[in-house]
């Protein structure tokens, strides 16, 4: 019996010892270690919206990111870029948004982020270093419109970049996240604990901070977005997200935004009930759910001091 215990007891371990040893490791080589070529892209006339520009810009390392850019019928009074996260929808999935904001004279600036579709890159680096394609982006705003808002939008993944990048780059005016994880290692904290329980899992938190900062070459526990939030400066904010959703933990916003709240006084969020991961369920057509595209317009005037011209 005592034998049958004991070797019990070096399984369990030794099960454990995995998990947040390896685990953590195979996990981020599963995510980034890959170029994403979507399977779905969208085209600007499903959005009733003209043929973009496309633009190969030029990272400080090296890298050509592919952006489209929608231009309003006039010169620009603000410029949003956005990013998607690590999988899908493309990036194209914004033309909805961009009419929208096109509505209100708005250039979008729609970017496939290093490792992703068009642009250079062969691996996802999990928002430690897409901060480089963002600040491409806003040079090039800087350089082609005169000084215009910039503000920068992400989902998933995508608002993880758009809060390191506000956090470094003061060429930004304003953030809006949604879904955002508060660190890779709060997310994968939340999945393995979903089968471990919280508890047992706060090591592999540890461990997935260490090999990130091994794999991307930063501190893994620094260069986050939970750390970049700090650094908004007063610049405003709005942070979404839905209340059950099973992959970025809300847990992950309720960081995000009890720190943001101490960096700025003009915080707004919006919170959706169910698992949302996208915050609609019309993401592709934002204007089909009116109490999501009510809050981002208004935010956006708010930033832009805009308003919405009449429809073509």
């Amino acid at each position: 019996m005592r034998k049958v215990f004991k070797w019990t007891l070096i399984v369990i371990a030794v099960v454990y010892s995995l998990i947040v040893f390896v685990a953590p490791a195979v996990m981020l080589w599963l995510f980034s270690d890959k170029h994403v070529t979507y399977r779905r892209v969208y085209r600007a006339e499903e959005a009733g919206l003209p043929d973009p520009d496309t633009l190969r810009l030029k990272t400080k390392d090296g890298f050509l990111i592919h952006t489209l850019e929608v231009k309003p019928e006039s010169a620009p009074k603000g410029a949003v870029i956005c990013l998607t996260g690590i999988e899908n929808p493309s990036v194209t999935g914004f033309y909805g948004h961009a009419r929208e904001f096109r509505d209100l004279g708005l250039v979008t600036l729609m970017t496939e982020v290093r490792g992703h579709g068009e642009s250079d890159g062969e691996r996802i680096c999990l928002a430690y270093h897409e901060t480089a394609d963002v600040k491409a982006v806003t040079d090039y705003v800087k350089a082609t419109y005169s000084d215009i808002p910039v503000i920068v939008m992400g989902v998933s993944m995508g608002g993880a970049i758009a809060i390191r990048s506000i956090g470094e780059n003061d060429d930004i005016d304003a953030l809006v996240s949604l879904s955002a994880y508060s660190s890779i290692q709060d997310f994968m904290g939340y999945q393995f604990g979903r089968f471990i329980t919280p508890v047992l899992a706060y090591p592999v938190k540890l461990t997935t901070a260490l090999y990130a900062g091994l794999m991307f070459g930063c501190d893994g526990f620094k260069a986050t977005p939970l750390k970049a939030i700090a650094k908004l400066d007063g610049r405003p904010a709005l942070m979404m997200h839905s209340r059950k959703d099973s992959q970025v933990p809300f847990l992950c916003f309720e960081k995000l935004t009890r720190e943001a709240a101490k960096a700025t006084s003009d915080l707004r969020t919006y919170v959706v009930e169910g698992d949302e991961h996208f915050i609609t369920g019309s993401f592709g057509m934002p204007e089909e759910d009116e109490a999501y595209n009510q809050t981002l317009l208004s935010f956006i005037k708010a930033v832009t001091h805009c308003s919405e011209t009449a429809r073509q």
